[in-house]
């Protein structure tokens, strides 16, 4: 226990004894009773932790950090270590954990994916109960939590998604120890099973060649052709990540580049992209370090918080308005999906996803396509081709 002394003066102290018996006095100035007294209890509560070989509870690391004064003096006393305070998380509320995670792992996130999980963190805190600990969650509440966010009338995918992201948090609360299981863990979601990128025809895309000015041919390549992933790795590319010779692409994955082993991907220039770069090398390639030459469109779309489509998108409609186009779901990475289809029929799956960066199991759930050619070669026809 710790006591409050007041000398002639005014000035307060704190008196107590530490782990080895030995008396200890911690000065606090001329303050009110009241605020000695809550003094007196962070000493209380820090040297029972110190005394116990536990973590400094976080409310009291936090009081810590507002009281630059105070935590110098403890340190001299070694009621508390230098540095970086250990905090006791098994004691912390579900918001305070919560944030604590987002501040702990947000550093080695890019900022997209930080802006997600505080999405998921704003639903927890509003449909979890009020100042619930960490450790008092239950299966109970995480699918109580689940029934709100379908009453809240979100999309089938992106409610599977807030849910792998709240197991995901419980997840690293199991990993310290806090809890036992993953309340999370008997939540079952549905996935949407509908693939929502749709086939581009080779024809569509001609018309829009048709149209398109050079840095739009180029744009239109490599997504549809190339299979780049748009605008991230088209506004990417530079002009000396391309071998002639080897007939080959170093393509640059600003999306996956924080996943070990990636970043950079090798693909071949495909026939039909080979024209396209061929013409624009002999337009940009002394003007342009890098393959689209429009600086204007990565300026607007690589953000602070990761590759934005938006700029692309508007000219990409005035552009199918001019071909006399439909325009069609997710433009350009149905553009991306397209392309993954047709190499699927002439190459193994590993090889294509290689290319094209991504794995088995994600292009065969969101970017292999069912066409019309398929329904025709099944049926033992030939498709008619009929021009517009």
């Amino acid at each position: 226990m710790a006591s409050i002394s007041t000398d002639k003066s005014g000035n307060r102290r704190i008196l107590y004894f530490d782990e080895n018996r030995k008396r200890r006095v911690l000065y606090i100035g001329r303050i009110s009773e009241r605020e000695a007294e809550g003094v007196q209890r962070r000493v209380e509560s820090m040297l029972a932790a110190r005394i116990l070989g536990n973590a400094i509870d976080r409310d009291d690391a936090r009081w810590l950090s507002e009281s630059p004064t105070i935590r110098e003096k403890l340190e001299r006393l070694n009621l508390i270590s230098s540095g970086k305070i250990a905090v006791d998380r098994k004691s912390m509320t579900m918001e305070e954990f919560l944030d604590d995670y987002i501040e702990r792992q947000g550093k080695s996130r890019k900022p997209a994916t930080v802006a997600v999980w505080k999405q998921v963190v704003a639903n927890l805190k509003e449909f979890m109960p009020a100042g619930i600990k960490i450790n008092q969650i239950t299966a109970g509440h995480a699918k109580e939590f689940h029934e709100k966010l379908k009453a809240r009338g979100m999309a089938t995918t992106t409610i599977h998604k807030r849910i792998q992201f709240a197991r995901q948090f419980m997840h690293d609360a199991v990993d310290w120890k806090i809890i036992d299981e993953n309340p999370f863990s008997k939540v079952r979601t549905q996935r949407s099973t509908v693939k929502v990128n749709e086939f581009v025809p080779r024809e569509v895309v001609d018309k829009l060649m048709k149209k398109a000015n050079p840095v739009w041919k180029v744009i239109l390549g490599l997504s549809r052709y190339g299979g780049l992933r748009t605008p991230s790795e088209t506004l990417s590319l530079r002009w000396e990540e391309i071998d002639w010779e080897m007939n080959r692409m170093s393509i640059p994955e600003p999306k996956v580049e924080h996943h070990e082993g990636r970043g950079i991907r090798s693909c071949p220039i495909f026939p039909e992209l080979r024209s396209i770069l061929d013409e624009a090398f002999e337009i940009f390639g002394d003007k342009s370090e890098y393959v689209v030459a429009a600086p204007q469109y990565r300026a607007a779309a690589n953000t602070a918080m990761g590759w934005k489509n938006s700029n692309l998108r508007t000219e990409m409609t005035r552009l199918l308005r001019r071909a006399g186009v439909s325009g069609w779901p997710r433009l350009f990475h149905s553009m991306r999906a397209s392309r993954q289809t047709e190499l699927q029929r002439e190459f193994p799956l590993h090889v294509v996803c290689s290319w094209l960066g991504n794995s088995p199991r994600i292009a065969q759930q969101s970017y292999l396509l069912v066409t019309e050619d398929d329904f025709a070669k099944a049926a033992g026809v030939a498709k008619v081709m009929v021009e517009g």
